[in-house]
């Protein structure tokens, strides 16, 4: 009769077990995660339009010219593993799905636009607003997505 206690505690130490073992496997939420940032200024001369593209810590910044055909200046670096883990960490996805695409008037009158935009896995929803006047929903992270694009000053 005492057979059948430890079979089922042996049983359930194995899944413990097997648990721990299998969960060092799966993917984290943050390579599924995704994030783009820019910043606009319709009536500017020189580099106005820029895109900073971070996923897994790698950075990419695009600045892009107003002029036709003009060719792009790309920049490359990488975030600190623990301001990734910071930045993901922040980034409530449930509350930025809901949010909608424009705040404002995104670059009227030359004021400028920002915006952020979330893809995890097959998802994507982008947030455009008014130059320095992001969503209190976004104030979470925002100031870590401004940093990261302030360290390309001297993409060149």
């Amino acid at each position: 009769m005492r057979t059948k206690p430890l079979k089922l505690l042996f049983f359930f130490c194995l899944l413990a077990v097997a648990g721990t073992f299998s969960s060092c496997e799966k993917k984290t939420d943050e390579d599924k995660l995704k994030i783009s940032y820019g910043t606009s200024f319709g009536m500017c001369a020189g580099y106005c339009n820029n895109e900073l593209f971070i996923s897994n810590a790698k950075m990419e910044l695009k600045k892009h010219e107003n002029k036709p055909n003009a060719v792009p200046k790309v920049c490359t670096g990488e975030m600190a593993e623990s301001e990734w883990s910071k930045l993901a960490q922040n980034i409530d996805l449930s509350v930025f799905n809901k949010l909608k695409q424009v705040y404002g008037c995104p670059d009227c009158a030359d004021g400028g636009a920002e915006w952020i935009e979330i893809t995890y896995g097959d998802k994507k929803h982008k947030v455009t607003f008014e130059y320095g006047k992001e969503p209190n929903q976004v104030k979470p992270y925002i100031s870590i997505l401004r940093a990261q694009f302030d360290t390309f000053k001297d993409c060149k």
